[in-house]
């Protein structure tokens, strides 16, 4: 009896905070389509425009938003990390196995993109831009001197973070380093990527030992 009237204490009335909790569903879902991170002082101004809501009650909103994207939409928020205070990602709850990235971004540019997350990944990156530019070159993905094409990777991408480019080190030894970014790595499933570079190749996945290591492991579930 006294376990149950703990358990019943501890629950909280989301009563009054079901308008707030419609309100940041609804917000995210449509900033969904823009990929770029939210910042969680979005989230608490919009949700107070149309219902304040107690600054100790946020969390609660957010996590049973979170709940409903999940449930309803698929979708579910990641914290990322941001120096600008806390930002979430909007992702797919399960990666889809099949054809990632089918509805994120243009043709063209998933083309680009599949590309340097396969080149990251069995370069067992970061990759140096120039290496990059080469591939992508090679591939007949990019123009060379092609600086459009070059700014989605640099600019579209990280900011949706979808890749990371960074610079790494300092001086004359400075380089800039193309890395999987934190949305990939929630969206994009490792094995998708070997598959495809095995079917291309004639070879079996597990050719290549430690991609196939990591993807396996990507693919088991979590204990």
């Amino acid at each position: 009896m006294s376990q149950r009237r703990s358990r019943a204490s501890n629950e909280v009335d989301l009563s009054p905070l079901q308008d707030a909790i419609k309100e940041c569903v609804r917000f995210v879902v449509c900033r969904e389509g823009s990929k770029l991170p939210i910042k969680r002082a979005e989230i608490i101004k919009h949700i107070n425009t149309n219902n304040q809501t107690p600054a100790n009650q946020v969390n609660v909103v957010i996590v049973e938003a979170n709940k409903i994207l999940k449930r309803v939409y698929g979708y579910k928020l990641v914290q990322v990390e941001a120096k600008s205070g806390i930002q979430y990602i909007v992702v797919l709850d399960e990666p889809c196995q099949d054809a990632p990235l089918s509805n994120a971004v243009d043709p063209h540019q998933r083309k680009l993109l599949v590309a340097a997350l396969t080149h990251i990944y069995m370069t067992n990156g970061p990759v140096k831009e120039e290496d990059m530019w080469k591939f992508l070159e090679e591939a007949s993905l990019l123009e060379e001197n092609d600086h459009a094409g070059r700014k989605i990777l640099t600019n579209t991408f990280t900011r949706q973070m979808y890749l990371r480019y960074h610079k790494i080190g300092e001086g004359d030894l400075a380089k800039y380093v193309f890395e999987w970014g934190q949305r990939a790595e929630e969206e994009v499933p490792k094995m998708f990527l070997l598959n495809k570079m095995a079917e291309a190749l004639e070879k079996e996945p597990n050719h290549w030992y430690e991609q196939f290591k990591i993807a396996t492991d990507q693919q088991a579930p979590a204990e």
